[in-house]
């Protein structure tokens, strides 16, 4: 590596936390509590086997390297990957030739031949969208796989239930899932949705109407082999939605849903750190400032500050100026000035025995039960006025990863330097 801003990622965390998702979701899914089979309509049957789990590691698994964090996944036994788009999908494809691959979001028709020769599953949401897909399969000579999403109440992609919309014809969404499913080439493999988590009753209001639409598509004959509802925060909310496959992201990540009745339980670790070193040392004489717009002042007696060779470029927002605030020696230090593209300050007065060098956490590196030993990104999010994975996804790709198995270094990515070292 050639530069001291790193990103350390701990894939024996990861592994872990998956497990614990595992644990999760192993047990049989018995349906809403007080609820018995009768009252959940002709598709539904309890999952008497353990749930699946497709990870999401979409946005480079959510900026901690998507081809190595899905190797530990494997690894591990995860039964399908899920990615965002396509590019993505073709990525993993690459590295894993046998994985289950599926993007969630929309993939343009042009592009439909190309997921079929890689056996990429595409969600679907229309007749014309299966129909380029059966096409392009019939034509590559495979079968190719497809998961139908359905709009219950996001309002961005996704079959909605009821009446077809203008356009498609008379009939019902359940009769149109059976003229996609009737295509040659073509296999409904799934059936999802996302929940908007607004609030329980409008979360359960979108289940009720997933299920039902699934229940229409029952009595029609069509069955599918995987309905999935639940991210993380839904799989850890709402037990009775995990249904046969749930898809955790952020929890993978160490990124606990908040208020959720297995938050507290949960065993998570955070498997990241970025961390930089201190560049340059330079006492301020009081009412010197510092960076663009002098935004900091040194107060009376001066500061102390740190140059950190790390900025908004590199994921570390500029939001968090005058806001944020780093571990050096275990010590928290203030950032102060605006943070640049590349560089940012921090007030080291209160450090003992600081010096250019230095290793400075800011982000991540905390252990459950020991208050102090990182930077949450909990933390951070709030004082950047954003949400946790924002936070994670915003680590820049000129910042290399380092990744750790049983405490050792195994492997190094740089975006910048690849191909060329």
């Amino acid at each position: 590596m050639l530069r001291s801003t790193r990103f350390d990622i701990d894939l024996d965390a990861i592994a872990h936390n998956l497990r614990q998702v595992k644990g999760m979701v192993g047990a049989p899914n018995d349906g809403p509590e007080g609820d018995d089979e009768a009252g959940r309509g002709a598709a539904f049957t309890p999952a008497f086997t353990p749930v699946k789990i497709a990870a999401v590691v979409k946005a480079d698994a959510y900026g901690l390297g998507a081809v190595r964090v899905a190797r530990a996944l494997l690894r591990e036994g995860v039964d399908m990957l899920a990615v965002a788009c396509l590019p993505e999908a073709l990525r993993l494809r690459r590295a894993y030739p046998d994985a289950a691959i599926l993007v969630m979001g929309h993939t343009p028709d042009e592009y439909l031949p190309v997921a079929a020769r890689e056996r990429v599953t595409c969600s679907l949401f229309d007749l014309g969208q299966a129909e380029a897909f059966s096409t392009a399969a019939r034509a590559a000579g495979v079968r190719a796989v497809a998961h139908v999403k359905i709009d219950t109440g996001m309002n961005r992609l996704g079959l909605k239930p009821g009446l077809f919309e203008p356009g498609i014809g008379a009939g019902s969404a359940a009769e149109l899932l059976g003229r996609m499913a009737s295509l040659p080439s073509l296999e409904l493999e799934g059936i999802f949705t996302h929940l908007a988590l607004y609030d329980a009753a409008s979360d359960a209001a979108q289940f009720a109407a997933f299920e039902r639409l699934v229940d229409e598509a029952a009595s029609l004959g069509l069955r599918f082999a995987i309905r999935h509802v639940c991210d993380s925060i839904g799989l850890m909310r709402y037990p009775a939605y995990r249904l046969d496959m749930v898809r955790p992201g952020a929890v993978l990540y160490g990124v606990t849903p908040l208020d959720t009745p297995l938050t507290d339980s949960a065993d998570m670790i955070t498997p990241f750190r970025l961390s930089t070193r201190i560049s340059r040392l330079r006492r301020l004489s009081p009412g010197e400032g510092v960076g663009y717009d002098f935004s900091y002042r040194a107060p009376p007696g001066g500061a102390l500050l740190a140059t950190l060779p790390v900025g908004y470029a590199d994921g570390y927002k500029r939001c968090l100026s005058n806001v944020a605030s780093v571990l050096v020696r275990g010590v928290r230090a203030p950032v102060v000035g605006l943070i640049c593209m590349d560089q940012c300050t921090v007030d080291v007065s209160a450090v003992p025995g600081v010096a250019e060098g230095d290793e400075v956490v800011l982000l991540g590196g905390d252990r459950r039960g020991e208050p102090g030993s990182g930077v949450p990104v909990l933390e951070v999010a709030s004082w950047a006025g954003t949400n946790r994975n924002d936070v994670i996804c915003s680590i820049g790709a000129r910042v290399p990863r380092a990744y750790y198995e049983g405490g050792e270094l195994v492997a190094e990515t740089d975006y910048v330097m690849e191909g060329l070292v």
